[in-house]
Protein backbone atom coordinates (compact mmCIF):
# COMPACT_ATOMS: atom_id res chain seq x y z
CA UNK A 1 0.00 0.00 0.00
CA UNK A 2 1.14 3.49 -0.35
CA UNK A 3 0.79 5.69 2.28
CA UNK A 4 0.38 10.05 0.77
CA UNK A 5 1.48 12.66 3.24
CA UNK A 6 0.88 16.32 2.71
CA UNK A 7 2.60 18.79 4.85
CA UNK A 8 -0.15 21.47 5.19
CA UNK A 9 1.64 22.43 9.33
CA UNK A 10 1.14 26.26 8.88
CA UNK A 11 0.92 30.08 7.84
CA UNK A 12 3.81 31.19 5.05
CA UNK A 13 5.79 34.42 6.32
CA UNK A 14 7.02 35.14 2.36
CA UNK A 15 2.97 34.08 1.26
CA UNK A 16 1.26 36.37 3.89
CA UNK A 17 -1.37 33.39 4.03
CA UNK A 18 -1.95 30.33 4.97
CA UNK A 19 -1.01 28.58 1.69
CA UNK A 20 -3.03 24.97 2.58
CA UNK A 21 -6.44 27.09 2.02
CA UNK A 22 -5.21 28.14 -1.62
CA UNK A 23 -7.14 26.75 -4.57
CA UNK A 24 -8.44 24.22 -1.34
CA UNK A 25 -5.07 22.33 -2.30
CA UNK A 26 -5.46 20.03 0.53
CA UNK A 27 -8.45 18.17 -0.48
CA UNK A 28 -7.38 18.15 -4.28
CA UNK A 29 -3.59 16.61 -3.44
CA UNK A 30 -5.84 14.06 -1.12
CA UNK A 31 -8.02 13.55 -4.51
CA UNK A 32 -5.09 13.18 -6.87
CA UNK A 33 -3.10 11.19 -4.42
CA UNK A 34 -6.00 8.34 -4.27
CA UNK A 35 -5.94 8.38 -8.13
CA UNK A 36 -2.28 7.58 -8.11
CA UNK A 37 -3.03 4.62 -5.44
CA UNK A 38 -2.47 5.81 -2.21
CA UNK A 39 -4.78 4.07 0.00
CA UNK A 40 -4.10 6.20 2.98
CA UNK A 41 -3.84 9.91 3.10
CA UNK A 42 -2.48 11.55 6.27
CA UNK A 43 -2.52 15.54 6.46
CA UNK A 44 0.42 16.90 8.75
CA UNK A 45 -1.57 19.99 10.19
CA UNK A 46 1.39 21.54 12.25
CA UNK A 47 -0.66 21.81 15.34
CA UNK A 48 -4.30 20.30 17.11
CA UNK A 49 -6.10 24.12 16.09
CA UNK A 50 -5.15 23.21 12.41
CA UNK A 51 -6.52 19.98 11.87
CA UNK A 52 -10.76 21.44 11.97
CA UNK A 53 -9.27 23.12 8.14
CA UNK A 54 -8.76 19.29 6.89
CA UNK A 55 -10.91 16.61 6.13
CA UNK A 56 -8.10 14.15 5.56
CA UNK A 57 -6.72 12.37 9.14
CA UNK A 58 -4.17 14.89 10.71
CA UNK A 59 -1.14 14.33 12.28
CA UNK A 60 0.30 17.08 14.89
CA UNK A 61 3.78 17.83 14.63
CA UNK A 62 5.72 15.36 17.29
CA UNK A 63 9.01 17.57 17.08
CA UNK A 64 10.50 21.45 17.24
CA UNK A 65 11.50 21.05 13.08
CA UNK A 66 9.26 20.04 10.11
CA UNK A 67 12.00 17.53 8.78
CA UNK A 68 12.33 15.47 12.74
CA UNK A 69 8.12 15.72 12.27
CA UNK A 70 7.66 13.97 8.89
CA UNK A 71 10.85 11.10 10.25
CA UNK A 72 8.42 10.45 13.29
CA UNK A 73 5.82 10.13 11.40
CA UNK A 74 7.60 7.98 8.20
CA UNK A 75 9.11 5.94 11.01
CA UNK A 76 5.78 4.71 11.89
CA UNK A 77 4.72 3.80 8.26
CA UNK A 78 5.26 0.39 6.50
CA UNK A 79 5.44 0.37 2.68
CA UNK A 80 5.78 3.11 0.30
CA UNK A 81 5.23 6.68 0.66
CA UNK A 82 4.19 9.79 -1.19
CA UNK A 83 5.06 13.43 0.22
CA UNK A 84 3.61 16.32 -1.02
CA UNK A 85 3.59 20.13 -0.11
CA UNK A 86 0.50 22.24 0.58
CA UNK A 87 2.11 24.51 -1.82
CA UNK A 88 2.46 21.95 -5.02
CA UNK A 89 -0.20 23.54 -6.82
CA UNK A 90 0.76 21.63 -10.56
CA UNK A 91 1.00 18.24 -8.66
CA UNK A 92 -1.24 16.03 -10.24
CA UNK A 93 -1.81 11.50 -10.37
CA UNK A 94 0.19 11.60 -13.24
CA UNK A 95 3.47 13.10 -11.41
CA UNK A 96 3.13 11.00 -8.56
CA UNK A 97 3.12 7.93 -10.91
CA UNK A 98 6.30 9.24 -12.08
CA UNK A 99 8.26 10.00 -9.26
CA UNK A 100 10.67 7.91 -8.01
CA UNK A 101 12.88 9.84 -5.47
CA UNK A 102 13.12 13.58 -4.96
CA UNK A 103 11.96 14.98 -8.27
CA UNK A 104 13.63 18.15 -9.98
CA UNK A 105 11.29 20.84 -10.73
CA UNK A 106 12.03 22.82 -14.28
CA UNK A 107 14.43 25.10 -12.25
CA UNK A 108 16.13 22.09 -11.35
CA UNK A 109 15.81 22.52 -8.10
CA UNK A 110 15.47 19.08 -5.84
CA UNK A 111 11.43 18.95 -4.06
CA UNK A 112 12.06 16.90 -1.14
CA UNK A 113 8.52 17.45 -0.12
CA UNK A 114 7.23 15.56 -2.99
CA UNK A 115 9.37 12.81 -2.67
CA UNK A 116 8.39 9.04 -2.96
CA UNK A 117 10.49 6.94 -0.80
CA UNK A 118 10.10 3.31 0.19
CA UNK A 119 10.83 3.87 4.29
CA UNK A 120 12.42 5.65 6.03
CA UNK A 121 15.39 3.34 6.33
CA UNK A 122 17.40 5.74 3.63
CA UNK A 123 16.81 8.80 5.59
CA UNK A 124 19.11 10.58 7.66
CA UNK A 125 17.29 12.01 10.86
CA UNK A 126 18.19 15.95 10.78
CA UNK A 127 16.73 19.15 11.58
CA UNK A 128 16.79 20.02 7.66
CA UNK A 129 15.14 18.61 5.12
CA UNK A 130 18.02 18.81 2.53
CA UNK A 131 20.08 16.58 4.52
CA UNK A 132 17.34 14.22 5.49
CA UNK A 133 16.78 13.39 1.98
CA UNK A 134 20.47 13.54 0.70
CA UNK A 135 20.84 9.76 -0.19
CA UNK A 136 17.37 9.84 -1.96
CA UNK A 137 17.99 9.85 -5.82
CA UNK A 138 16.60 12.78 -7.50
CA UNK A 139 13.86 12.27 -10.21
CA UNK A 140 12.60 14.16 -12.64
CA UNK A 141 9.42 16.31 -11.88
CA UNK A 142 9.39 19.11 -14.31
CA UNK A 143 7.21 22.17 -13.93
CA UNK A 144 4.28 20.29 -12.03
CA UNK A 145 7.23 20.04 -9.17
CA UNK A 146 7.22 23.49 -8.98
CA UNK A 147 6.44 24.91 -5.08
CA UNK A 148 5.35 28.32 -4.65
CA UNK A 149 6.39 30.62 -1.54
CA UNK A 150 5.63 33.86 -2.86
CA UNK A 151 2.71 35.94 -4.27
CA UNK A 152 4.93 36.79 -7.72
CA UNK A 153 5.40 32.47 -7.51
CA UNK A 154 2.00 32.10 -6.94
CA UNK A 155 1.14 34.65 -10.35
CA UNK A 156 3.82 32.99 -12.17
CA UNK A 157 2.19 29.59 -11.53
CA UNK A 158 -1.73 30.89 -12.30
CA UNK A 159 -1.31 30.84 -15.60
CA UNK A 160 -0.19 27.15 -15.62
CA UNK A 161 -3.17 26.44 -13.61
CA UNK A 162 -5.52 27.54 -16.53
CA UNK A 163 -3.94 25.58 -18.93
CA UNK A 164 -6.02 22.17 -19.42
CA UNK A 165 -2.25 20.24 -20.64
CA UNK A 166 1.07 20.78 -18.67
Amino acid sequence: MITGIIVAGGKSSRMGKDKSLIYSNVKRLANEMRKYGCGNVIVMCGTSDRSVLFDEECVIDSAETLAESLFDLISNIEGRIQIAPCDAYLADAELFGSIDGVPLDDNEMRQPLLAKIDSCEALIRDVKLTEMFRNIPSCNGGIKARNTNTPEELRAIQSFLQQEDL
